[in-house]
């Protein structure tokens, strides 16, 4: 240490102030020098320095008084650039690992905690920084950087928890503060880490870049060591979309450290539940285990697909025993099998439809010849055109259908008949089937062998004839909300008034034993028109009438929102068989659909009228809750969803829209629940929902490698490539009393740390006024002595 003294004003006037008074003191002097040199005046020379020595000394006195000069002492400590020390906080830093067998047979060290024992043991170092004038400061890296205060950074008491080790991003930020002269000049960087802060090599050339761009040494300190037990999934390749039906294939990389040999279970789970598992022998050490799951999604929609490795004891963490990421689930085309039984308007209606569809594959067959006329001529005439490939349609090719069209189709008469039992399996396993009636199938009895007739809504047991009395159908209570046929209550329509009648219809009897038996629409005698129901995993639709085309061709027909009734009917029963969202009328999604731990998200809907047009002032009701629950049951089934964690309602705009800003969450899966609010006259009524999942993103992409080897290895490159020195904590290395600093640069002024300060003011008090009156009063005095005015 050492004193320093300085002189500094406490007020310093105006320019104008400073140039009068500047005038008015030379003035003065000057007057006083020229009564010096006055030969009139009989005064001797003391007499006259004396009088300009007091002229001169109050002149002075007044200038200490204005501008409030002040003496000031300070006692002042010499400092030196900035060291800038990076502490790893990330999660591998908690792992612990060991450097011989007996360490690890007691479970190690964390990592965190030897660098906390290095920075201890190392304060006498610290200490001979401080007094050789170095700026320390502390900061903590993982996907930001963050500076301790000086009690923290003295104990490095931190959390390692960190879901990235971004050691390039926080040296980017050192070179951009020092270009930008923010601080102290930079003089050399610590970095204590296990060197895990790069996700795969071609990071590494970013890391040297940023790192060499500093131009100051970089000591290094490396936290890990050599033995660690763990099993990893280090990556799982799902893709972002796959298509229903169609196998996807989902590759996994599975690494072990410290179980080489050892029988590990490897399970593919989507949305909590098993769907895929297998059993293999641990590899070696570092060595990945590749291994390849194929699924074929049965429905469409957003789902998380998961990667799992059961536990093993002794592990140094299962935080990296799952990857988790959301797939969406879409539809490739919608292939569709279309068989009439002959040519006709509805036919034709409902063929032109779905052919100028670009996102339906169309097969399409319709018999031109009666079975009747096969007894002319040549009974072994084909019945259509071309041969009709009975069985490999229904045989061979039948799961490969989204849809399933029977159309006014005599299904005994063509021999498709011994495969209606196939077409019923078809439908309990996930598929879909429309039976469109006429004078034939429905009419004739085709279907009352029972196989088929188990899976639709009605009664099929008996010839239902054909009735050719026109009508107009009624919509019923189920109808209104039913995303088929609700857009047939718009007050357009007025009921059924302003629609064709139809001249076709099938009376038939609802099933009181199929699941999910529900008329839509009815006859006006209460006859099922239009019935739905859902065995198994499928869905199945009668429509009772060949006369459904009239929608689309008859005079002066409504249109709703640009669109003919025939076209939303068929949209509205394509949608609702293959379980399209859009069936719904109301959707939800997450932005984006993975969200990092700590980050907020944006939840959005969308609400369609009947008209499939976007719908305004809809009330709806959202909730977000745990998809499953952390860890499964012992037969490997997800627990139940947990309860809410957030929940809110919205009100669409008028595009039938609506967002809320949402989080932070936990990590973790989690599924967004949105309905439609139900109208208030009606609170049990069915209500419109949608669903969409969310993937809160842990911590395992941080530890996906665990292995503190390489990162060793990439540290002590880092020191080498910058002139610093590698050190490695398990070895008990300590930090240099003598740090290795970048050269000062030339011409660069030595900086100091005031330790105390001491003012001693030159203006204030009794003494200032004293001497200021004393050097006024006395001139006046001895000027009135020798005789002078």
């Amino acid at each position: 240490m050492s004193d320093r003294w300085r002189l500094v004003a406490g007020h310093v006037p105006e320019d104008w102030v400073l140039v009068l008074l500047l005038c008015a003191s030379i003035l003065a002097l000057v007057d006083a020098l020229q009564e010096l040199r006055r030969p009139a005046i009989p005064l001797r020379l003391r007499a006259r320095l004396g009088l300009f020595g007091l002229r001169l000394s109050a002149i002075t006195i007044l200038g200490l008084v204005v501008a409030e000069l002040t003496i000031v002492e300070e006692r002042v400590t010499p400092t030196g650039p900035q060291v800038v020390v990076l502490v790893d906080r990330s999660a591998s830093m908690a792992l612990a690992d060991a450097d011989d067998d007996d360490d690890e047979a007691s479970g190690g060290l964390a990592r965190i905690e030897r660098v906390r024992r290095l920075w201890g043991e190392s304060a006498d170092a610290r200490k001979r920084w401080r007094e050789a004038g170095l700026s320390v400061d502390v900061r903590t890296f993982a996907r930001e950087q963050a500076t301790l205060t000086r009690a923290d950074a003295e104990t490095l008491e931190l959390v390692a928890d960190g879901d990235d080790s971004d050691l390039t991003g926080a040296l980017v930020e050192l070179g951009r503060a020092a270009e930008a002269g923010e601080g102290r000049p930079l003089a050399a960087v610590i970095v204590l880490s296990d060197g895990l802060v790069v996700a795969d090599p071609a990071a590494e050339a970013p890391l040297i870049s940023a790192a060499e761009a500093l131009e100051v040494p970089i000591t290094t300190v490396s936290a890990g060591a050599p033995l660690i037990r763990d099993l990893a999934v280090r990556r799982a390749n799902t893709g972002e979309f796959a298509f229903v039906e169609n196998v996807s294939e989902i590759d996994a990389e599975i690494v072990a450290h410290g179980y080489e040999g050892a029988s590990i279970t490897i399970r593919l789970e989507r949305d909590g539940q098993v769907i895929g598992e297998t059993t293999s022998p641990a590899p070696a050490d570092g060595v990945p285990l590749r291994l390849r799951f194929e699924v074929k999604p049965d429905r469409i929609g957003h789902f998380v697909y998961t990667v799992a490795i059961d536990p093993t004891q002794g592990e140094a963490t299962l935080d990296n025993n799952r990857w988790s990421t959301v797939v969406k689930v879409l539809r490739d085309k919608v292939r569709v099998l279309h068989v009439a039984g002959r040519p006709d308007w509805d036919v034709r209606a409902l063929r032109t439809l779905l052919g100028r569809d670009p996102n339906v594959e169309l097969l399409s067959y319709y018999i031109l010849r009666g079975a009747d006329d096969s007894d002319r001529e040549d009974p072994s005439a084909p019945l259509s055109l071309i041969a009709f490939p009975t069985d490999q349609l229904f045989a061979e090719e039948l799961g490969t259908f989204d849809l399933i069209v029977l159309h006014n189709f005599d299904a005994l008469s063509h021999q498709v008949g011994r495969y209606l039992g196939d077409i019923a399996r078809y439908v309990e396993n996930g598929g879909a089937v429309v039976v469109i009636g006429g004078d034939l199938g429905l009419a004739t009895g085709d279907y009352k062998d029972g196989r088929l007739g188990s899976v639709l809504p009605v009664v099929v047991a008996a010839p239902a004839g054909l009735e050719r009395a026109r009508f107009r159908p009624q919509l019923t209570q189920a109808g209104l909300r039913h995303p088929i046929t609700a857009w047939l209550s718009d007050p357009r329509l007025d009921g059924w008034s302003k629609l064709p009648a139809f001249d076709s219809f099938n009376p038939l009897r609802l099933r009181d034993d199929a699941p999910g038996a529900t008329t839509l629409l009815q006859h006006p005698d209460g006859a099922p028109l239009l019935a739905v129901a859902e065995p198994g995993r499928g869905r199945s639709i009668v429509l009772a009438t060949g006369a459904s085309w009239r929608l689309g061709f008859a005079p002066d027909l409504p249109l709703l929102d640009g669109a003919r009734p025939y076209d939303l009917l068929w949209l509205g029963i394509t949608r609702w068989l293959l379980r399209d969202g859009a069936a719904q009328r109301l959707s939800v999604d997450v932005a984006p659909a993975i969200v990092a731990p700590g980050e907020s998200f944006d939840l959005r809907a969308a609400a369609l009228s009947a008209s499939y047009q976007p719908e305004p002032e809809v009330a709806i009701d959202w909730t977000i809750r745990p998809l499953f629950a952390a860890s499964a049951d012992d037969d490997g089934d997800a627990d139940e969803p947990g309860p809410a964690v957030a929940s809110g309602s919205w009100v669409t705009d008028s595009l039938g829209r609506q967002t809320s800003r949402v989080g932070p969450l936990p990590a973790g899966a989690y599924e967004v629940l949105a309905h439609r609010r139900p109208p208030p006259d009606d609170p049990d009524a069915p209500v419109a929902s949608a669903r969409r999942v969310l993937l809160i993103e842990a911590a395992h992409r941080e530890l996906a490698e665990v292995d503190a080897d390489p990162g060793e290895a990439r540290l002590a490159d880092l020191a080498a490539r910058t002139g610093g020195d590698a050190l490695r904590a398990r070895d008990g290395d300590l930090l240099p009393a003598t740090l290795e600093l970048r050269p000062p640069t030339a011409g660069a002024s030595a900086d100091h740390r005031v330790e105390s300060r001491r003012e001693v003011p030159l203006w204030d008090g009794f003494p200032a006024l004293t001497l200021l009156l004393a050097a006024f009063g006395g001139e006046w005095i001895l000027r009135r002595r020798l005789g002078l005015t």
